[in-house]
């Protein structure tokens, strides 16, 4: 009986929460591109970079398959015309072995191998008409936590048929195939061919070879081009909605990742001319799509670009009441995205942060604190940036962090302490809101380091409670703490 009381005890410490103030802070980049697709910079350089900037840890986005294609109907096999961008494709094992290298050679700054993967585009318009547009190409997915090369190959993104899925489109691109019959029929054949000459009857025999070596060229063409005549899941000349997109998240939970919807309210458009055809690009803002879909890890809720998703009362708040109510199996936490290319246009690999609470530095570590929502995003400059000093609920003899949920019976008081700090620690201004169930129930104007306390007693109703401060250009905003009866 001890023994068991004994082991009982010891799971029940395992399991418990970290206290917030045992966690490391680790200052993290996510989303960066390095010259293995379309960054500037060798891995080594952003190492370089990151020191400079006191960042603990990037988190790399290389492009895993950025290739559009279009053919005309019926033969789009045939016809196809293909453009890719610097990608993996479907060597990602050169590349998680190079991070791997790096890594060993400099380890202060951790990098963790992620992707950044296009679920699926679609065509509008035709060649016939010399305009067209292909929409989606930035709707995408950042994936973490997945490093087995032939799992990431295999990810159900377009230009990835499953295997044995077969369309009335396969069996059209198929059928050119059949040409290699007359085709070689022709080739064998001896025609008898009688021309008179000089009085006398000359019988000629030739082959078929020009008929017969074109047929046979097109029914070559079609078979490589075609091969294994599987189709897509999901057709590229129409919208699917969601449903690539969460048939991607599941996957990667699946395969015990984590998924970052990526820019969800970024714009992103342009043309240019293929010989007489204009061809334009088209990505619209998304953010209902976060909405409409489930079990992803996290979104892009600050960045370099207008966002309204993560605002007290709008759609973040709406999704962490759905959790609440038990409508969500887990919450979707915010994080700073980068997108990191290189230098163009002035910008810096430091000013977006993603700020990890670990209870170790390491790739397990850090993927851990982003499923469990152990952070928050900040804005800053090179110079300074603010610092959640402090970010904790207590109730009912019970302390709890960010991601966490405290849970107490009806009627008992909780306490919500914030601490916002300068990184500098100077005074700056600062205005700072919290935010329960999508409300702005206190908002408090002066100068860092600010202290403040939130007091409420339980009345049963479910709460979500976060943070954000502002001060211009700084930013920061945290991810909620949960309190349930």
């Amino acid at each position: 009986m001890r023994v068991r009381a004994l082991a009982l005890a010891l799971v029940l410490v395992l399991a418990a929460p970290v206290p917030a103030g045992a966690l490391e802070r680790v200052r993290g980049v996510l989303h960066v591109h390095s010259d293995l697709t379309t960054g500037d910079f060798s891995l080594e350089a952003l190492v370089g970079l990151a020191d400079q900037h006191g960042i603990g840890v990037l988190l790399l986005a290389e492009n895993h398959r950025l290739r559009v294609t279009y053919g005309l109907p019926p033969f789009r096999a045939l016809t196809r015309v293909s453009r890719q961008a610097p990608s993996l494709g479907d060597a990602p094992e050169r590349y998680l072995a190079r991070v791997a290298e790096v890594r060993q050679r400099l380890p202060h700054v951790l990098l963790i191998p992620g992707v950044e993967v296009m679920p699926h585009y679609y065509w509008t318009g035709s060649p016939l008409a010399l305009d067209m547009t292909v929409h989606n190409l930035q709707k995408n997915i950042l994936v973490f936590g997945v490093t087995d090369p032939a799992a990431l190959a295999t990810l159900p993104v377009a230009g990835h048929a499953p295997a044995g899925h077969y369309t009335v489109q396969s069996v059209a691109d198929a059928l050119p195939v059949l040409l290699l019959v007359p085709g070689l029929a022709l080739l064998r054949r001896r025609p008898v061919r009688r021309r008179l000459g000089r009085g006398a009857v000359i019988v000629v025999r030739r082959r078929g070879w020009v008929r017969g070596a074109g047929l046979c060229a097109i029914g070559l063409a079609a078979l490589a081009r075609g091969w294994p005549f599987t189709a897509d899941t999901y057709s590229t000349t129409s919208d699917p909605g969601v449903a690539p997109y969460q048939a991607l998240i599941d996957r990667v939970e699946q395969l015990g990742g984590a998924t970052v919807w990526s820019f969800p309210e970024a714009r992103d458009v342009g043309e240019e001319h293929v010989g007489p055809v204009r061809v334009s690009w088209l990505t619209e803002p998304h953010p209902d799509d976060l909405l409409k879909t489930f079990r992803y890890t996290a979104f892009g809720a600050v960045y370099e670009d207008t966002s309204t998703f993560e605002r007290p009362g709008g759609g973040w708040d709406q999704l962490l009441a759905e959790y609440v109510r038990g409508e969500r199996s887990r919450p979707a936490w915010a994080v700073a995205e980068s997108g990191f290319h290189g230098l163009t246009a002035g910008k810096q690999v430091g000013p977006l942060q993603t700020v990890f609470l670990v209870a170790d530095k390491s790739e397990a570590g850090v993927l851990d604190a982003l499923r469990r929502g152990r952070m928050y995003a900040v804005q800053r400059t090179r110079e300074v940036g603010f610092d959640l000093a402090q970010f904790t609920v207590t109730g009912g003899g019970t302390r709890v962090g960010a991601g966490e949920t405290l849970q107490v019976p009806a009627g008992t008081p909780i306490e919500l302490a914030v601490a916002v700090e300068a990184s500098d620690r100077r005074a700056h201004d600062v205005r700072l809101v919290i935010v329960v169930n999508g409300r702005a129930v206190a908002v408090e104007r002066g100068g860092t380091p600010m202290r403040t306390v939130y007091r409420a007693t339980t009345d049963g109703t479910p709460l979500v409670l976060r943070v954000e401060a502002r001060g211009a250009p700084h930013r920061l905003l945290s991810n909620p703490i949960f309190v349930r009866p």
